[in-house]
């Protein structure tokens, strides 16, 4: 009798830890796909070896870094990206500095799309300037779609289409692949920048003005439930040309490419992260079956009182 009253009070005690379990869970998956707030610092490293910078062979690589940063709260969180080419083998990593930039705004944590300008430092030492992130960047939205989505360009500081292109799975994870092309564009007809312009000199010794034009291929590889850029290859090719478009000097071009290993690893950092379904019906399995088990405690200690009467 006494171990029958054990037994009805462990179930019951079992059933109601484990409706508290999943009336809590959700404060801990993420059932939406909204950008962990615990994420931690996100790296995205694209290299290749046999780059070119001005003309001459030298190894590339095309660094991403984001931070997520206060103020945070459920629907946004405040994100700062840094953006960086380096080209070349100099002993000083400035020598070998292409371009850098930082880019600091509140990103919708569910749709990935900035919720007002970004401040951007363009130019080491000088003021911010504010600047619209139009479409999405690093993050697309929660429950990717098989779809065309606008994704931003920094150089463009504008978007280009990102068609859907294929699926795989890696460490478990279904991810989407993207294919954005954008066409060689003449940047100072998008916006005023000291380094948009310059001048060569031509065959015949005139002076003929120049352009910073910019072209890319890349494809993105996207997590489908939270919509995190998990990987990223693309081939650049930015340089100076007149005004028909005609290439005079050489920038950098480079066909660079992440390690497997780098996507892998930010694809775990994603194992909280699930789908609303998959949280959904967590949920009410682990309730449901703490309300069967307290309920089977309940009428055990039930029926051992009556015994007892």
């Amino acid at each position: 009798m006494q171990q029958s009253r054990i037994w009805s009070a462990l179930l019951v005690g079992l059933g109601v830890a484990l409706i508290v379990g999943g009336l809590v869970a959700p404060r801990f998956l993420l059932g939406d796909g909204r950008l962990p707030l615990d994420l931690g610092e996100v790296t995205w490293t694209i290299e290749d070896p046999d780059g070119m910078r001005n003309g001459e062979p030298a190894p590339v690589i095309r660094q991403l870094h984001l931070e997520i940063r206060d103020p945070a709260d459920a629907d946004v969180a405040s994100v700062r990206v840094g953006d960086s080419i380096r080209a070349g083998e100099a002993g000083s990593d400035f020598d070998n500095l292409v371009t850098a930039s930082t880019w600091a705004f509140e990103m919708d944590r569910v749709t990935g799309e900035a919720r007002g300008p970004a401040q951007a430092q363009l130019t080491m030492g000088m003021p911010p300037t504010e600047v619209d992130i139009d479409g999405v960047w690093l993050k697309f939205p929660a429950d990717v779609r098989k779809e065309t989505y606008d994704v931003y360009d920094t150089t463009l500081r504008g978007t280009a289409p990102a068609e859907f292109v294929g699926e795989e799975e890696i460490a478990g994870r279904t991810v989407y692949r993207f294919r954005q092309e954008i066409a060689p564009t003449n940047i100072a007809q998008r916006y005023a920048d000291p380094l948009n312009t310059g001048t060569e000199e031509g065959a015949d010794g005139e002076v003929i003005r120049t352009f910073l034009y910019h072209s890319a291929e890349r494809e993105l590889l996207v997590d489908q439930i939270s919509g995190l850029v998990v990987g990223i290859d693309e081939k650049v090719d930015q340089y100076y040309g007149d005004a028909s478009g005609r290439g005079m000097k050489s920038i950098v071009l480079y066909d660079g490419t992440m390690d497997p290993a780098q996507v892998e690893s930010l694809v775990k950092k994603l194992g909280n992260v699930t789908s609303a379904s998959l949280s959904h019906t967590v949920t009410w399995i682990v309730i449901g079956l703490g309300s069967l088990l307290a309920l089977v405690g309940l009428i055990g200690a039930l029926a051992g009182a009556r015994r007892r009467r």
